[in-house]
């Protein structure tokens, strides 16, 4: 009876401790996703780091602090008076090719508080440069054409009315210049000021342009002038021999027919940066990730194209396919956070090797970046 009960523990201790391992892997398998989560969420999206460490976060709040150098030395410039010889500095360069405006300061009277007698000058000295801020500044041009008769022909009976040439407005039946719609994309796709903050901005200079008009000059000036230039571009882009690809989600707002929070993607094709053609990058949006956007936009192209090997790209047969040492290391990153909990840091271990060999092969390619293809070729095999 007794070794009955025994053994009926002993089923019970060991259920219990397999309970235990089972739990104490789970367990560890959350961590370890825990920590991958908390590193995509909150650490550094700097992929040049060849150890990350997993208690590194981005600041979300204090880029100043977290940027600040006291140690940064100010830009300096001296200029000594007369004719002697200037120390130029890194401020000096700066404002070299700004235009500048002598100031001089005189004294209230040229009377000796002394004697009463005139003064006389004796030289001046340098104090100091400012930088002064000029608000922007709008005018009217106002174009008349001027006409001219021939009055031999006039006499014969023939049209004798010469008018000039006009130059064509960017926008016809419209008050907007060339320099104002480039202003107007430039800060709404440059500087990402919304159109509802730049109508305030021509407002507090006595214009009163509306977001609607602000929309109608990009969508207008981006269909008539734009648009061929980019259609070219894609046409030389396709004759390039080797391309990058990639896609990115982004959210579209008051889309119609889609909600505010439906994915879509932003899909960038660029020249290589070695030895290109010609430098294009180009942007082409589109509500889906089907592999159709790529296919139709890379139709006719030959030669070899750089992805992460979204399977979307594959569909393109007519393209030698390359894959990204980026995106390869980025697999060592993400698993770097579970790796240094578990081993008590990185040394020696297969996420660091990873990251240190990949890296050497980044520091290889900065070497070879300015030999020919060749060359380049003749050092990768070696």
């Amino acid at each position: 009876m007794t070794d009955i009960r025994e053994q009926e523990m002993q089923g019970k201790i060991d259920g219990l401790t397999a309970q235990k391992a089972s739990l104490e892997a789970e367990i560890k398998q959350l961590r370890k996703q825990v920590e991958w989560l908390r590193k995509a969420q909150f650490g550094r999206k700097s992929e040049t780091k060849k150890v990350v460490y997993p208690e590194e976060q981005m600041s979300l709040f204090n880029e100043a602090e977290t940027e600040a150098k006291p140690s940064a030395l100010e830009p300096e410039i001296s200029v000594k008076p007369h004719k002697r010889k200037k120390k130029v500095g890194h401020r000096e360069e700066l404002l070299a090719k700004l235009p500048h405006q002598k100031i001089v300061v005189e004294l209230e009277t040229t009377v000796c508080p002394k004697c009463g007698s005139t003064l006389s000058p004796v030289g001046e000295e340098f104090i100091r440069s400012e930088v002064v801020y000029i608000p922007a500044r709008v005018e009217v041009k106002d174009f008349y054409r001027k006409s001219y008769e021939c009055c031999t022909c006039r006499k014969q009976g023939q049209p004798a009315i010469l008018k000039a040439a006009m130059p064509q407005p960017v926008i016809p039946h419209s008050i907007a210049s060339p320099s104002v719609v480039a202003h107007v994309m430039m800060q709404k796709y440059g500087y990402a000021l919304p159109l509802y903050r730049q109508e305030s901005e021509w407002k507090r200079i006595g214009l009163d342009f509306s977001q609607a008009n602000l929309a109608n000059w990009i969508i207008i000036a981006s269909k008539e002038w734009l648009a061929p230039v980019y259609e070219r571009m894609h046409e030389m882009l396709l004759e390039e021999r080797c391309l990058h690809a990639d896609e990115t989600p982004i959210q579209v707002h008051h889309e119609k027919g889609r909600k505010n929070t439906s994915k879509s993607y932003m899909w960038v094709y660029a020249s290589t940066a070695l030895n290109p053609m010609r430098k294009i990058r180009l942007f082409e949006y589109a509500p889906t990730r089907s592999a159709h956007c790529a296919e139709t936009f890379l139709e006719g192209f030959s030669g070899y194209l750089l992805t992460d090997d979204y399977v979307g790209y594959r569909s393109i047969k007519t393209a030698g396919h390359c894959l990204c040492w980026a995106h390869a290391r980025r697999k060592f990153v993400d698993a770097a956070p579970a790796y240094a909990k578990e081993t008590d840091g990185l040394e020696n271990t297969l996420v660091k090797a990873g990251i240190d060999q990949i890296s050497q092969l980044f520091d290889k390619e900065k070497e070879y970046k300015s030999l020919s293809p060749e060359e380049r070729y003749e050092r990768r095999l070696g």
